[in-house]
């Protein structure tokens, strides 16, 4: 009964989709408003508490890393993003730099130590030890809290995101762009820091160099019978540690999102099976639909699309002798209707 009345539920939520699919606030950056993204907060404000023993002496900080380009993948503008930084050299810290961010929605301003700064400078997020964690002050670090938004209204939860982006770091130089998507339920939260647990959420890492606009998938993990939210929060960041490269240019355009239980649990219009998962050589694709022609891509853990095949029909192999050991994604298009699978090569 209970898958019933969620089809049910589904059926109408797709034939609302059909006329208009549900959308973030400005998703091509074509709104600007006083030089920032309308709908977007691409800064952070606030300041830094510096104790000169008989007194406390509050720095101003304010930090913008987005900037209107006309470098767009379509339309007249994207947003670029590169990291901005503080000179405390003067309280003995160097310059210190914060990674480009963008985030769906609008956020509010922090008040931290100069203490603590030093200490999250000194944090490798890729080799944390767990004294570094004891010593930092967390009742400060809840008011980093403030400077990350709440995200935007939304009503349903996306089975994906995707987006095209350039990214590019210095040549020669390693840099790690992040992505990250939560849906949440029952008020707006925040991602980090303190951490409430989102209903849905996507993260993607991409450490490669992307000379040219290349739209990548955030696959966005979901439970099939909850997929109501009522705020999506979206955030990009330049690189993934502090004391970012300020030279590192990330852009970003034409946010679009992907519902693969419309297609699948409401009308079943389309309907795959992948074996075997994990694979090692091959793995067979079997469409619910022998006879309609489809097509099929195969996309890397970064979204990156690896392999195409086009005009199928029936039970197909596909050949997976030249992928890495690693998680995939392969995506169905039959009908006028899409239908996006997990699989794992050993």
């Amino acid at each position: 009964m209970k898958k019933i009345l969620f089809s049910l539920v589904c059926m109408v939520a797709a034939l609302q989709l059909s006329a208009q699919q549900p959308n973030i606030s400005n998703p091509g950056f074509e709104q600007w408003t006083s030089g920032h993204p309308t709908g977007w907060t691409t800064s952070i404000s606030g300041s830094v508490n510096v104790n000169l023993g008989f007194m406390t002496l509050p720095i101003p900080v304010s930090l913008n890393f987005g900037s209107q380009t006309t470098d767009a993948h379509s339309g007249d503008y994207a947003l670029k993003l590169t990291a901005n930084g503080m000179d405390l050299s003067n309280y003995g810290l160097p310059q210190f730099s914060w990674p480009g961010m963008a985030q769906l929605g609008t956020a509010g301003q922090f008040s931290v130590s100069l203490e603590t700064i030093q200490q999250l400078v000194g944090l490798n997020p890729m080799d944390i030890d767990m004294s570094d964690i004891q010593n930092l002050n967390w009742d400060e670090l809840a008011s980093l809290r403030n400077v990350l938004s709440t995200g935007d209204a939304f009503t349903m939860v996306p089975s994906a995101m995707k987006v095209y982006v350039k990214y590019l770091p210095p040549v020669g130089v390693t840099d790690t762009m992040l992505i990250l998507v939560g849906a949440y339920d029952e008020g707006a939260a925040n991602m980090l820091i303190v951490g409430e647990t989102p209903a849905a959420y996507g993260y993607l890492a991409v450490t490669d160099r992307i000379e040219n606009y290349t739209e990548l998938t955030v696959p966005i993990e979901f439970d099939p019978d909850d997929v109501s939210c009522d705020s999506l929060l979206i955030m990009f960041f330049s690189s993934s540690f502090l004391n970012a490269n300020q030279q590192t240019e990330l852009y970003i355009d034409d946010i679009s999102f992907e519902y693969d239980y419309l297609s699948v649990e409401s009308s079943e219009r389309i309907k795959m099976n992948l074996y075997p998962n994990p694979a090692t050589e091959y793995m067979m694709v079997n469409p619910a639909d022998q006879s309609e022609v489809y097509d099929i891509m195969v996309y890397d853990i970064n979204g990156k699309q690896i392999k195409s095949m086009e005009r199928l029909t029936g039970n197909i192999r596909v050949d997976l002798k030249e992928l890495a050991s690693g998680t995939y994604f392969l995506k169905m298009m039959q009908s006028g209707n899409e239908l996006v699978r997990k699989f794992v090569v050993e």
